[in-house]
């Protein structure tokens, strides 16, 4: 063994575990390899475009990469906007623990101290979540709560999905066990405005994204300036990224719906690895709570990750005797984005694209491989991806399907006309077999209409159409229009049979 493989990890484990006042900055970043690198990985799934924002140690560095517009070709670029989904959550987290450094929250006190309009259950039974079980997911609320928030831009539309929220049982007792539901952090949302006697928007914008240095972040699409756009947002279809402009859903702002840019994002990376200055200290104190892992429940393991974690404030924590990092996914119809935080290293990575897609987790995991030292992934499966290639080979099986047998009901049709076929006549086996030829059909329309609700986690037909590529309807009506085809020329030819003076000397009668 040579000295270099015994003394590097040697001196690695030293510098961690004792770092030293004025220790050298983090290796430079290769910049070159990362845009090589996330090029690649954009092709490998057609992304549209993508933004990153990298803090490595005392250097930054943001990126665009293809487009925000692809039928005007407008490039991406670091001052590009996307929606964060879910990465939302942590900014959520900081408002309500702002509000509790400032007294004004207790967090082990039951939301309805906040909201006393709401009304809780399990099952028959009354509840009294506190304002810390929807900050740490364990509230018990199901987590089908993003499929009950309804479209609206209306100023009351977070209070309305709260009200929804309450109005349904929730899963588990609170306080019980971790369960992610986005729903929770609408509540939050809620609670702010009602101890700020604000506007989510307003609050957020005043007391916690200003004093962050947070120029071009926005609370939701309605407080951007008139002359600042936000990126396009794509869904795949049958020839690949089209744009889809998706509902306003103003009442979930607060779980999903930050919008911000890779500079901005930088900034925000350094204010959670605590290396920004000016930051307000009761901000700052902010910050180390929600990084605090909640450890009232057991350690969740679930894919994609290799390690349990438990929730903080708007992150997922992670062992940290062995894998000490912090991150978040964020997911919206037509955007995504992942966030990780390695405060040991004074890592950070935010990686942001205009589609929905697990890319950018695979994205974000490879450049921090890339800064560790380590071989980044080099493919990845994207669900929907392989949603949208099923689909439209199920479209295009069921539309042959359909053509021949337009093709074979028009020639049953013609026979009949010519007298080649003729009414079988009235008997329990024909109308026996009609019967069954007609049930075999409503069971394919079923499963149509049923097995994408089963696909997409139970939920509704227009949740499914609003978050699945555009391929999945066309693809289910196409199946569903092959049923009825299908049921109605085998009834067809079965009341109306050929008649045995009219078939083929060869055929068997």
């Amino acid at each position: 063994m040579s000295l270099r493989r015994v003394f590097i990890p040697l001196l690695v484990f030293i510098c961690t575990v004792f770092p030293l006042t004025g220790a050298a900055d983090a290796a430079e970043l290769d910049r070159p390899t990362i845009d090589n690198y996330v090029t690649s990985m954009m092709d490998k799934d057609n992304l549209p475009g993508v933004s990153i924002a990298i803090v490595n140690g005392s250097e930054s560095y943001t990126q665009g990469y293809g487009f925000s517009d692809l039928a005007a070709r407008r490039k991406v670029t670091p001052d590009t906007l996307f929606e964060l989904g879910s990465n939302s959550k942590a900014f959520a987290a900081l408002g309500i623990l702002l509000l509790t450094e400032q007294g004004k929250i207790d967090l082990k006190a039951p939301v309805t101290r906040y909201l006393p309009w709401t009304e809780w259950k399990f099952g028959q039974e009354k509840v009294e979540p506190t304002v810390e079980d929807f900050l740490h997911q364990t509230s018990g609320m199901g987590s089908n709560s993003i499929a009950l928030i309804q479209p609206s831009n209306h100023d009351k539309a977070l209070t309305d999905t709260v009200r929804n929220l309450a109005a349904q049982s929730l899963w588990y007792k609170p306080g019980e066990q971790f369960l992610y539901s986005t729903g929770n952090y609408d509540v939050l949302g809620a609670v702010i405005e009602a101890v700020s006697g604000q506007s989510y928007e307003s609050f957020m914008a005043s007391q916690v994204i200003k004093p962050l240095g947070l120029g071009h972040t926005y609370a939701g699409i309605a407080a951007l300036p008139p002359d600042v756009k936000l990126s396009s947002g794509y869904k795949l279809g049958f020839t690949g990224n089209r744009q889809y402009i998706a509902p306003t859903y103003r009442g979930n702002i607060p779980a999903g719906y930050i919008l911000s840019n890779a500079t901005d994002m930088a900034q925000w990376l350094k204010d959670q690895l605590g290396q920004q200055e000016g930051v307000p200290e009761s901000l700052r104190r902010a910050i180390e709570q929600s990084h605090a892992p909640d450890n009232r429940v057991r350690a969740t393991l679930t894919e994609p990750y290799d390690s349990p974690f438990r929730y903080g404030g708007g992150w997922l924590v992670f062992d940290q005797a062995k894998q000490p990092y912090l991150s978040h996914s964020g997911n919206n119809p037509n955007f995504s984005s992942y966030v990780i935080l390695d405060p040991n290293q004074k890592i950070g990575i935010a990686v942001m694209g205009n589609r929905n897609s697990t890319y950018t987790y695979a994205i974000a995991q490879g450049l921090r491989d890339l800064l560790t030292g380590k071989q980044p992934v080099g493919a990845y499966q994207d669900t929907t991806t392989s949603v949208n290639l099923g689909a439209t080979i199920l479209f295009i099986i069921a539309d042959l399907l359909c053509i021949w047998m337009l093709y074979r009901t028009l020639k049953v049709l013609f026979a009949i006309r010519r007298g080649r076929r003729s009414f079988a006549g009235h008997s329990a086996g024909v109308y026996l077999k009609s019967v069954l030829w007609a049930f075999l059909g409503i069971v394919i329309l079923g499963a149509a209409w049923y097995i994408p609700q089963q696909l997409f986690w139970g939920y509704s037909w227009p949740f499914i159409i609003v978050w699945a590529p555009f391929t999945v309807l066309p693809a289910m009506i196409s199946v569903g229009v092959t049923a009825v085809l299908f049921a109605g020329l085998r009834i067809t030819s079965t009341l109306f049979p050929r008649r045995h003076n009219d078939r083929p000397a060869n055929m068997p009668v």
